[in-house]
């Protein structure tokens, strides 16, 4: 999943996550389970999957990229 060019792409976005950089997952289990692995650039991009994904309570867990490749 990881791409010389950064850590990852945004979900919503599709913009590089850099390696090292904040990013943000969602809280609810089912995105973030292994084969959706939902990250986002920034809270703007994860406010966009909440009209599809229709959670009752949600929020945006922030995180940090890791700086090697997975």
């Amino acid at each position: 999943m990881s791409d010389e060019k950064g850590w990852r792409r945004c979900s919503a976005c599709k913009n590089f996550i850099e390696r090292g950089s904040t990013y943000w997952v969602c809280n609810v289990s089912t995105c973030n389970r292994k084969r959706t692995a939902l990250v986002f650039c920034s809270v703007t991009c994860w406010e966009v999957h909440l009209p599809e994904a229709n959670h009752r309570e949600s929020w945006a867990e922030e995180r940090t990229a890791p700086m090697t490749s997975d």
